[in-house]
This record gives structure tokens, sequence and C-alpha cells, in this order.
């Protein structure tokens, strides 16, 4: 579990930065105390599920680095993936998964 806390005050702080926020102000936009925000990097505490969920929206973590930072493989492709259906209608969501399930089939179908 440690490694999994550790992955997650990694993850704050190097996501934080790269959206040039300081931890007040990201605590500020989450409703939380800079000690809290400061605690989550340095891996102090027991964080609060409704903290870590507002974390994870505000700054767009991507999920797998939080809960499974020992996968080695890089998940970027997926999550690069998963933003883009963001938008979708239903409508879409149902044509797009016909596809990449019909397109995985035809690709796997080839390799063998």
């Amino acid at each position: 579990m440690n490694q999994v806390l550790s992955a997650l005050g990694d993850a704050v702080r190097t996501t934080r930065k790269s959206k040039n926020l300081s931890q007040e102000a990201l605590a500020e936009k989450i409703g939380v105390c800079k000690r809290t925000i400061i605690d989550i990097e340095k891996n102090i505490g027991n964080l609060k599920f409704e903290i870590l969920c507002m974390l994870v929206r505000e700054l767009d973590l991507p999920l797998y680095q939080v809960f499974y930072p020992e996968v080695s493989e890089n998940l970027e492709m997926q999550n690069v993936l998963m933003k883009e259906m963001k938008g979708c209608s239903e409508y879409e969501l149902k044509v797009i998964l016909s596809v990449v399930k019909s397109l995985r089939s035809t690709l796997r179908d080839r390799t063998v």
C-alpha cells in the first residue's frame, strides 16, 4: 500500500506542477487547506475518498497511475482514448465500441 500512496503523492505533485498550480491554488480549487496538499504530496496521513475524487477530477489524473503504479506497461494511449471519449454521446460511444471490438478482432486474427 505504501507504493500506492507514494505514487499518488508523486502523481499529484508532478501533475500540479505541470499545470502551473501552487499547492495553495490546488487546495483552494478542491476546497481543502494547503496543509492537506502538502501531506498528500509527502505521503502523510490517511486521505479521504472524497478528497481523492476531487484531486483526480481537478488534476485529470489517470487512475491507473494512482491505483496501479507497479504496472510497467505504458497506459498513456488508453488514457488519451478515454479523454477523447469524454464528450461523446451515448450513440457515439456505442458506435465507437462496436468499431473497436471489430478492429481488435481483425488485428488479432492477422497476428496469429
